[in-house]
């Protein structure tokens, strides 16, 4: 049995989020892509902030949302941002509303999603503010109210690290940290304390929200990083399975989770980061597979019809995908990390019928402040419909603070 700190568990929640420690950047600039299609790169709503999420919110309404980071004395705190482009094109301002009515929450904000202007969730981490519980907030149109989650009985510490909001109760899925056991140490005056951790999923039922049980799995160390609904009934969960290193499925069928293997899959090592859901129900997975030859490590797509689950041929370059978005006409949008020698942020789309399927989309990277120092890009969100993309990423160069980028193609598919 492994055993685990409240740090490492931090550590894992970071990682899973796309999230390494990220700040405010230099845009991108301006880049053709296509007849028509181009990039461009707008100002980050915040100068210290690190955002990891967008969602629409209708009417034309983008929302981007984070944290910033401050260090008071010994102590490192954490506030939770939102910031809106009320249109195309428009500037991004900042929703002070938001931190203000996370009060002394210290937490990071994983994950946002909406439902419409009226039904918009953030989730996060636990914070002793909060007694130990997790933070989560939500916006009915016209307030921000903090909404506790409460984590597994023993568990000193977790993240819920995505949020899907929908009319029949938003979902929830991340990782709690939990004891099992605990001896004295005489000599060192200390608990010795051994953890597992696991994934947790909560339901919002309107009022609260309730736990549903996962089923048990084997090992002392596994995580969700992802979970959408296409119906009340019809639920997908994903992450990683540290027993079998590969990543991990599950379905909720509106009575219990249950879990699915998907051969090519779940069955290599690797792990799933996001999901997303088309128009006619297609599920989408993405994240990354790690090949056990050479180490390296590969884009992961995957999809899920009628006919079961397919994985999807990518390109053949090292890469890892953070986030996907459904996209009008059974295609989808890919972001995420290029690795190897160089790091730059990447956005791939694939459409069915396409001659060559996959189209790399060419984001610019942002423009390093200093052009000597090795610099390391990422993207870690992506929304949009029949009008563009909109992505967020983070820059980091070495000796400075990591910088975040906002970046949108418009001009269509």
């Amino acid at each position: 049995m492994l055993t685990y700190s409240r740090r490492s568990l931090l550590h894992v929640a970071a990682a899973t989020a796309a999230l390494t420690v990220a700040l405010s950047a230099p845009a991108p600039a301006a880049a053709q892509d296509g007849a028509g299609r181009t990039w461009a790169g707008e100002a980050a709503p915040y100068s210290d902030a690190t955002l990891l999420d967008l969602a629409d919110v209708g009417r034309g309404r983008t929302w981007a949302a984070g944290f910033t980071i401050r260090t008071e004395g010994q102590v490192t705190r954490f506030r939770p941002v939102v910031a809106e482009r009320a249109a195309p094109g428009a500037a991004w301002t900042p929703m002070p509303s938001a931190t203000t009515a996370a009060g002394e929450v210290s937490s990071r904000v994983n994950a946002m999603d909406a439902n419409g202007g009226r039904d918009v969730w953030l989730v996060g981490d636990d914070s002793a503010a909060l007694d130990g519980k997790v933070y989560t907030q939500h916006f009915d149109g016209k307030r921000w109210q903090v909404v506790p989650v409460d984590l597994p009985e023993k568990a000193d510490a977790g993240s819920l690290l995505d949020v899907d909001a929908r009319p029949g109760g938003a979902w929830a899925a991340g990782i709690a940290q939990i004891e099992v056991s605990r001896t004295w140490n005489e000599a060192k005056g200390t608990w010795n304390i051994q953890y597992r951790n696991a994934g947790i999923v909560r339901h919002f039922d309107g009022t609260a929200w309730r736990d549903v049980p996962l089923p048990e799995l084997p090992g002392d160390y596994w995580y969700l990083n992802g979970v959408q609904a296409v119906a009340d009934d019809d639920v997908w969960a994903t992450g990683y399975d540290g027993d079998t290193g590969s990543p991990l499925l599950l379905r909720y069928d509106g009575a219990s989770w249950q879990r699915v293997d998907a051969p090519g899959v779940t069955d290599l090592p690797g792990q799933a980061q996001k999901l997303a859901v088309s128009e006619d129900g297609t599920v989408w997975l993405v994240g990354e597979d790690w090949s056990p030859e050479d180490g390296s490590t590969r884009a992961l797509v995957a999809r899920h019809d009628a006919t079961g689950w397919h994985r999807l041929a990518v390109p053949d370059v090292p890469a890892r995908l953070f986030g996907v978005t459904a996209r009008p006409g059974g295609g989808i949008a890919v972001v995420g990390q290029t690795l190897g020698e160089r790091r730059d942020a990447l956005a791939w789309a694939w459409q069915p019928g396409s001659r060559n399927h996959w189209k790399d989309l060419a984001l610019p990277q942002p423009v390093a402040v200093d052009p000597a120092a090795p610099v390391e890009n990422f993207a870690n969100a992506v929304t949009g419909g029949r009008a563009g993309l909109t992505v967020v990423g983070t820059s980091t160069a070495e000796g400075a603070e990591p910088q975040p980028f906002v970046s949108v193609r418009s001009g269509g598919r």
